[in-house]
């Protein structure tokens, strides 16, 4: 990105106006941009792409980094992954430590959010069935199996999440039969979330959910006083409001209990016909037109939820923690993703973050880091291979670097009056230093001119888009602001 090269003058076919206030007041900024990251076979230690993707995690440089040891691999993510006997334990953390370890050291100090989401199978009547074998790179997509507590007090649960939490945070714990287990991790997290999408495989209701979460901050808080709470991180497959209006009554809690904050997720994918492979799926032709008008769909939910949290507990921040695409085949063994795919992904959440920006949300969080074949590899912001960053990570290390908290939001119009252009989006913003800055993203897989209004003669586009095969930034300079906005583009131009 240090090259900066002529744009080519545009097309003679008209322009998009872009027209931002600079006199507007505006509003702040609050909105942090971050991802997260699986314990995933891929960058564990000695895999060829560890080095580099845990690099790439520290280059990215963002502030509350969501760490995600998943139920797909639990002999990774469950440290107990037997039930306590009359005399002995099964906790072992060898297999999950370095994940978190790496994880801790690429981010420089820097706060992160621990959800260490799994509960154990034993927990679960008829979840002791499942047959783990001894792999640990396994994928168990049927791990989750079981939906009642055989606890139904669950203190079981609540101890469980202790003394995971005391591993990390307190140097150690003592397990069931009172045998202490030392660890010598003093870590401090700056969010626990409490579990990950309940309401999937284990379906937990709003209730039951709700009285785990206050058994989990519970047991807890004690470990770290300025420790904050996540709860329902409900999926994007959920459709009951009940989880919204039961969780942030605080009624519905018991005393004292806090409502830091609360997180959603949402992917947005085509019909998914089969997900081993591509046969029978939508073309990749109309992935663009599905992925925006879903995303247009999710602002809307967005929209309602955030008026529920307003009426109902006001102080509690509410996070987007999981954003992204995926192509049909979502657990295709050998996926083989078009190099225009990551340019697409790259601009949906962009954009999907760009509007978030002047709504009452508190956390944009892109899925994710390492995805890879068999577990959803469309959502990766690395190659599995390697770990070399493709064009999610670029867009997203883009809107990091220019966009900061305590920046300005100005109205900001496309097109003609009345007559917004659905083809891009346009939001400009003064920075803390008093730089003139545009957030442009192209919804189009082809160029699109644009004229930005009340732009100096000099200035510079910053681009990711599908013109790379890795999606590598590329900077263009700018006259008069008339640029051509390439094809899936997110990009930042910045004003002299």
């Amino acid at each position: 990105m240090t090259d900066i090269t002529p744009l080519s003058p545009p097309a003679p076919f008209p322009a998009t106006p872009v027209l931002p206030d600079w006199s507007s007041a505006g509003r702040p900024v609050r909105t942090v941009l971050t991802t997260h990251l699986w314990a995933a076979p891929p960058i564990e230690r000695g895999a060829p792409a560890h080095d580099r993707a845990f690099a790439a995690l520290r280059e990215l440089g963002v502030d509350y980094a969501r760490f995600l040891p998943w139920f797909s691999n639990p002999l990774v993510s469950v440290p107990a992954l037997r039930a306590p006997t009359a005399t002995t334990t099964s906790w072992d953390f060898t297999r999950l430590d370095p994940y978190v370890e790496d994880f801790i050291a690429a981010a420089e100090g820097r706060p992160v959010t621990a959800n260490f989401a799994t509960i154990p199978h034993w927990m679960f009547i008829g979840g002791e069935n499942v047959d783990l074998g001894d792999d640990p790179d396994a994928i168990h997509w049927d791990y989750e199996r079981g939906t009642v507590f055989r606890d139904q007090t669950l203190a079981e649960v609540a101890d469980y999440f202790y003394r995971l939490a005391s591993w990390y945070i307190a140097g150690g714990f003592h397990d069931e039969h009172g045998v202490w287990h030392e660890s010598g991790h003093r870590y401090r997290f700056a969010y626990w979330e409490v579990l990950c999408e309940p309401d999937l495989n284990r379906q937990l209701s709003p209730e039951v959910y709700t009285r785990l979460y206050d058994a989990v901050v519970e047991r807890l808080r004690p470990l770290d006083p300025e420790m904050r709470f996540i709860g329902l991180s409900l999926s994007h497959v959920h459709h009951n409001p009940e989880y919204f209006w039961y969780f942030l009554d605080p009624a519905n809690h018991a005393p004292g209990i806090p409502l830091d904050a609360f997180s959603i997720h949402f992917y947005a994918s085509p019909d998914i016909v089969n997900p081993f492979g591509p046969e029978g799926n939508p073309p990749a032709s109309t992935w663009e037109s599905t992925f925006f008008a879903q995303a247009e769909g999710f602002l809307e939910q967005v929209r309602m939820i955030s008026s529920i949290a307003r009426r109902l507990s006001p102080g509690t921040k509410m996070l987007l923690n999981e954003i992204g695409t995926y192509p049909s085949d979502i657990m295709n063994p050998a996926p083989d993703l078009p190099h225009e795919y990551w340019a697409l992904s790259a601009s949906f959440h962009t954009y999907l973050w760009a509007r978030c920006l002047t709504l009452d949300i508190d956390l944009f969080g892109v899925a994710e880091f390492t995805g890879y074949p068999g577990m959803i590899p469309g959502v990766s912001l690395v190659d599995w291979e390697t770990g070399e960053p493709n064009a999610r990570y670029h867009a997203t290390k883009l809107m990091v670097d220019h966009i900061h908290l305590g920046d300005r939001l100005v109205p900001t119009t496309t097109g003609a009056h009345g007559y917004p252009d659905a083809r891009i989006h346009a939001q400009a913003i003064v920075g803390t230093d008093g730089r003139r800055r545009v957030v442009l993203v192209n919804k189009r897989d082809v160029p699109v001119n644009v004229e930005v209004g009340d732009c100096s003669e000099r200035s510079t586009l910053y681009s990711v888009d599908a013109s790379t095969p890795t999606g590598t930034p590329t900077a263009h300079a700018v006259r008069g602001g008339r640029l051509t906005l390439p094809a899936h583009a997110s990009a930042v131009l910045v004003i002299e």
